[in-house]
């Protein structure tokens, strides 16, 4: 019985030990991403999976997530089966390795010293033609300035073979010349490319920082096992977009709304289900507590009871901290000499292939004039390219030992300091918490009798030092001292003046165009009808979201006073479930391009103005006619009659309804008097407590009307007006 009973335990045993050696037990199950839905500042992610596992239990490992995820939104859920244990470990690993920026350094310094050396032929081949072209015959010397016997003359055959000699040597030199050119220039060529894959390589980071996931499943029976991977990462945004089209002979607008997604979140989003959400995830749930508001408080002495001899306490160990291994030491020392490879890397990479080469020239030249004074350089690869102090002080390009004596025997006899190493930047010590407010510590006292509270003058936003004075100054408005010597009047401070503002708990965003500010918190979610492929490139992509078509009613408005133009507008009454939210809008008139404007949110049943752009057809014609007279005999006034004339004349094949707008001047002073006197024909509206009017016209087919106001503004003599 007892040996059936411990078989059966050990068939129960689950092939799953929680340790140091998970990761490698777990079986690498892939689940794409399936569905986003975008917030204002993150994006929550959706990956789904369903690996085929037999009955029992399994620890598998889910595809890494970008470093910036949230630890504590990463949540599993299985279709069939139980989730034991969740691990979400944020792990570091290297991009690249020290062999990779080798390669790339030992590829520059190729290109450099090839260069170099290309330098140096075109600069031997450029001399000997400025010397060859030199080589002319020398003339005769004059008589009297002859000594001797005159030289034979210069045979011509002689001469000839001469020329075609020089001739053949300069154009050998020329196609020489033009050959370095080309491999120069194909040399220029292989350097940028190498540069880009350089920039390509990210030199600005050389670790990824990313999330290990990792989950314990329990199954009851064998066959697929559905899982969903959720999490948030900031690092996405959306805004809402319009094109909008009017369609006048049908007498309607076509709406198309679209959101214009934003996300460098760290890994694509590749054929996904989009949604746009205004909400503002992250909130706060609980229901903030009061404290006890206390104005005033009598508080009496207690005596404390010191002891004169206490025994020692227990002495307490603190908790194992883990320590550096010797892995991690490793680690920390080979990212250093990666750290500066890589400068080293970047800075042959920024100076150039002619700054390259000349330093490639002058190394060389150092090195061979140094040679002879400077003893234990070692071999031509370790004294020679290895020591690198033609291009980062202080690092062997090599890494041998022989590299670096020879590094330090350089700097020696050249009297050059070498570069400190750049160290990693520390972060700063985090600051101290806030204090909710002012404390004031007292010191432990055996007296009994209390100490005389200094002098009160209470300020609107000062609280009371003493609550013995706060006392005093609610019943009588006046402080006392403790000794009773003289009391000195405050002035009474009312309580609402002592509340402090409530704290805003609301969340703030820096850009008031997001959706979740135009949408007034409320939480609305608009899903695209396509799946959607957005890159984490930091690049806005335009998602399409929905086509409407609305009726319209179109009327035309103009200020003539500001500008002779009538514009289109329409109004459209919001017949969704969802409203439109605040965003830049691109106007088509029949599907040609009319200009830009900007809608306003507008919930559903609302009704929406939308900016059809100018219309050339309604013309304006605005005049103002003024006259001025002097009044009274004492005291004399200046009083000037206004006379406006505005005309407005339609241009179109069917008649319009526009809207005018006008405005009348306001005083500013008691001795400035405006009085109306005509307006014709009477304004619908106006004016109003700014002094506009508005006058509704019905105009037919190449129909003109005109509006006349005038008005009279008196004011004292010489006085000059100004607005």
């Amino acid at each position: 019985m007892n040996l059936l009973l411990g078989i059966a335990l050990l068939i129960d045993v689950p092939n799953v030990t929680a340790g140091p050696d998970l990761v490698d037990q777990a079986k690498v199950v892939d689940a794409p991403i399936a569905q986003v839905t975008v917030f204002s500042d993150r994006a929550r992610v959706r990956r789904k999976a369903a690996p085929n596992l037999p009955a029992g239990i399994h620890t598998l490992r889910l595809p890494d997530l970008p470093g910036a995820v949230l630890l504590d939104t990463v949540r599993v859920e299985a279709g069939a089966g139980r989730v034991l244990r969740v691990e979400a470990v944020p792990v570091e690993r290297e991009r690249f390795s020290i062999d990779q920026v080798e390669k790339q350094l030992d590829r520059f310094e190729g290109l450099a010293d090839r260069l170099a050396l290309l330098d140096a032929e075109r600069s031997v081949v450029s001399f000997e033609l400025s010397l060859l072209s030199t080589i002319s015959p020398r003339p005769p010397a004059p008589e009297k300035d002859r000594v001797g016997r005159p030289l034979p003359p210069i045979l011509p055959e002689t001469w000839r073979k001469v020329l075609d000699f020089l001739d053949q040597r300069q154009r050998k030199g020329q196609e020489r010349l033009r050959a370095l050119d080309t491999a120069r220039r194909d040399l220029y060529e292989e350097w940028e490319r190498a540069r880009r894959e350089v920039e390509r390589f990210n030199l600005g980071a050389f670790s990824d920082h990313k999330v290990q996931v990792l989950i314990i499943l329990e199954r009851a029976e064998a066959g697929p096992a559905p899982l969903t991977l959720e999490y948030f990462v900031p690092g996405a945004a959306w805004w809402p977009a319009y094109d909008l089209d009017f369609l006048a002979e049908q007498g309607q607008v076509v709406l198309s709304t679209a959101g214009l997604v934003q996300q460098a979140t760290g890994e694509d989003w590749t054929e996904v289900e989009l949604e746009l959400s205004t909400a503002i995830p992250g909130q706060p749930q609980d229901l903030p507590q009061l404290l006890t508001w206390t104005l005033g408080e009598k508080k009496e002495f207690i005596p404390r009871v010191v002891a004169a001899r206490m025994p020692p306490p227990a002495q307490m160990f603190p908790p194992p901290s883990p320590g550096t291994t010797a892995g991690q030491a490793e680690r920390v020392a080979r990212m250093e000499v990666l750290h500066n490879r890589i400068q080293e890397l970047a800075s042959m990479a920024g100076r150039g292939p002619d700054q390259a080469a000349a330093d490639r020239l002058g190394w060389v030249a150092e090195a061979s004039q140094l040679s002879g004074e400077i003893s234990g350089l070692g071999d031509a690869d370790a004294g020679g390219y290895g020591a690198g102090s033609g291009y980062s002080a202080g690092v062997s390009t090599r890494g041998t030992a022989t590299g670096y004596k020879a590094a330090e025997a350089t700097r020696e006899a050249k009297k050059i300091a070498p570069k400190p190493s750049p160290q990693p930047s520390r972060p700063p010590p985090p600051p101290p918490p806030p204090m909710s407010r002012p404390q004031k510590v007292r010191p432990q006292a055996m007296e009994m009798a209390p100490a005389a509270p200094a002098e009160v003058e209470m300020d609107r936003e000062e609280y009371v030092a003493e609550p013995v004075a706060a006392e005093k100054v609610m019943a009588t408005g006046s402080a006392v001292s403790g000794k009773g010597e003289r009391a000195e009047r405050v002035r009474r401070t009312a309580l609402d003046l002592l509340e402090a503002p409530p704290a805003d708990l609301r969340v703030l965003f820096a850009d008031p165009t997001l959706p979740a500010v135009v949408a007034g918190g409320l939480d609305f979610v608009y899903l695209s009808p396509t799946r959607m492929t957005i890159p984490s490139g930091g690049e806005r992509l335009r998602v399409p979201l929905s086509v409407e078509r609305f009726p319209v009613q179109t009327f035309y408005e103009a200020t003539p006073a500001l500008k002779e133009v009538a514009y289109l507008k329409a109004t459209v009454s919001n017949q969704g479930k969802k409203p439109i939210l605040r965003g830049p809008v691109n106007i088509f008139v029949s599907g040609d391009f009319s200009g830009q404007g900007e809608l306003a949110t507008t919930g559903p049943g609302g009704v929406l103005a939308l900016p059809l752009g100018a219309d050339e057809d309604i013309r304006f014609k605005r005049k103002v006619v003024p006259a001025t007279e002097v009044k009274g005999v004492f005291s004399k006034d200046e009083v000037t009659t206004y006379q406006v004339t505005i005309e407005v004349g339609n241009y179109k094949k069917r008649p319009v309804k526009v809207a005018v707008y006008d405005v009348l001047p306001k005083g500013g002073h008691e001795k400035i008097e405006i009085e109306k006197l005509s307006v014709s024909p009477v304004a619908s509206k106006g004016p109003d407590a700014d002094g506009v009017l508005r006058w509704d016209l019905d105009l037919p087919a190449g129909a003109t009307r005109k509006i006349e106001f005038s008005y009279r503004i008196t004011r004292p003599e010489n006085w000059q007006l100004h607005q």
